[in-house]
C-alpha cells in the first residue's frame, strides 16, 4: 500500500471522485460574495452623489 492519498475512495465497491464545487455552489457563492460587493458600492455612490454632487455610478452614464 503507498503512503500517498489516493484520489478517489472506494465506499461500499464504488468509487466515488473526490468532492467539487458545482454549478449551484458557483451561483450561491457569486450571490454570497458580489451582492454585498454591489450594495456597499451603490450606497458608496449615493454618497458621493448627494454630499459631493459628484455622479460616478452606472445609472449616471444613461
Amino acid at each position: 500500500m503507498s503512503s500517498s492519498t489516493p484520489k478517489e475512495h472506494a465506499i461500499l465497491g464504488h468509487d466515488l471522485p473526490k468532492a467539487r464545487l458545482t454549478l449551484t455552489g458557483w451561483a450561491w457563492a457569486a450571490l454570497y460574495l458580489g451582492l454585498p460587493v454591489m450594495l456597499l458600492g451603490n450606497l458608496m455612490d449615493l454618497f458621493f452623489q448627494w454630499t459631493l454632487g459628484w455622479c460616478i455610478g452606472v445609472w449616471c452614464i444613461v
